[in-house]
């Protein structure tokens, strides 16, 4: 009798096990489907852009980049037109710095960080 109970139990925990698998699968797929892309309201990328000229500006980076855009031309770092410089790269370097680069994360939100490299990657001729 003991041992038809442990086999009830068992087989009760398998089918447990069995039944959280099933629920838990497509729970996990959903969660990791990208998200759906979500339309900016419209002058979104406008605002934007002007957004991080003024931050280019106030913060100083016009001392040290040359950028048609901003009329800067400083010669400390690299010179920000003609390159093939991407938003995700520009994001890290200006929040972590390197070289003579200072890291501006914890000065600057990261918003006003994405939107300065939006701002570089969208004006900085080619």
């Amino acid at each position: 009798m003991a041992k038809a109970k442990q086999r009830d139990g068992i087989a009760r925990r398998g089918l447990l096990a069995a039944v959280l698998i099933a629920v838990s699968v497509p729970a996990v797929q959903a969660l990791a489907q990208e998200p759906a892309a979500v339309a900016a309201p419209a002058g979104a990328d406008d605002a934007r852009v002007a957004n991080g000229r003024d931050l280019f500006s106030s913060w100083g980076c016009t001392s040290c980049h040359a950028l048609a855009d901003a009329k800067s031309s400083g010669d400390v770092g690299p010179r920000l037109d003609g390159g093939n410089l991407t938003e995700a790269f520009i994001v890290g370097r200006v929040t972590n710095g390197q070289g003579a680069m200072p890291g501006f994360g914890g000065q600057l939100t990261d918003r006003e960080i994405a939107d300065i490299a939006h701002y570089i990657v969208k004006v900085a001729k080619k």
